[in-house]
């Protein structure tokens, strides 16, 4: 029979095992916590208007569409990344273990609607940290401001047309004093249009 000293001894080998185990893989859910996409735009859609009409949407004469005052902007939305304590050998929130820093993020459109793509795929970097056992929100480029300056968004300029697509996000990053990489994905409903709203009513609809 083992002695008390040799169960002991077993005993933190085997916890040493398993915390290398748990730091060695490249799987996210095999890491001390597990980051994910808890939520994009308040889990709504998102609305790309394509042209923003200014001010106003018609001259004096209120039949005439008004354009000096009309300007393009580019979209950014809001993502909330939650880091879930996942590994019961070490616990979060005891120093920077466990800790991760989303550092870049790909993001590709699939129309849902027709066969054109509305926007190219493009890549993003950032530096956001999400510390074990929280959850924290940052901002990621959504369409970019060149985008709405080609075809198909710069010829949806006053017109009716529409697209419907999915925005794919394939976000990277790793965990704090690791070389671990870590790629996780989420999606964003996406409407891509010419609303004739004024920056007055967009102000006016939170």
């Amino acid at each position: 029979m083992f002695g008390k000293s040799k169960v002991v001894v077993l005993a933190s080998a085997l916890l040493l095992l398993a915390v290398i185990l748990s730091c060695s893989e490249d799987s996210n859910y095999d890491q001390r916590t597990v980051v994910y996409v808890g939520g994009i735009n308040g889990d709504k859609p998102f609305l790309c208007d394509v042209l923003s009409q200014g001010d106003s949407l018609y001259e004096e004469d209120n039949a005439t569409f008004k354009t000096s005052d009309d300007f393009i902007t580019e979209d950014w939305v809001e993502v909330v990344f939650y880091n879930k304590p996942y590994s019961t050998v070490i616990e979060p929130g005891t120093g920077s273990l466990g800790d991760f820093l989303v550092t870049g993020y790909d993001v590709s459109f699939i129309p849902l609607t027709g066969t054109v793509t509305p926007v190219h795929a493009f890549s993003g970097s950032t530096a956001i940290l999400v510390p074990g056992g929280e959850s924290v929100a940052g901002n990621i480029l959504l369409v970019p401001f060149a985008a709405k300056n080609i075809d198909p968004l710069n010829s949806m300029k006053y017109s009716p047309l529409e697209i419907m697509a999915r925005a794919h996000f394939t976000f990277h990053g790793h965990y704090v004093q690791t070389n671990t990489l870590v790629e996780f994905a989420a999606d964003l409903s996406v409407n891509f249009a010419d609303p004739l709203l004024t920056t007055k009513d967009q102000n006016q609809n939170p």
